[in-house]
């Protein structure tokens, strides 16, 4: 299976646990529909 690289880019003013949550949030997504994630990283 091939790896895919995604980056999300949120606004500036969110808040770290609003910037985890859309982490959390996709990671469901993509695994709700098959996928998996590898590896996370946050650039805060």
């Amino acid at each position: 299976m091939p790896l895919y690289e995604h980056v999300m880019i949120a606004r500036q003013d969110l808040s770290n646990a609003q910037a985890e949550g859309l982490i959390e949030h996709f990671s469901t997504v993509i695994s709700d529909n098959g996928g998996s994630i590898v590896g996370t990283e946050y650039w805060g």
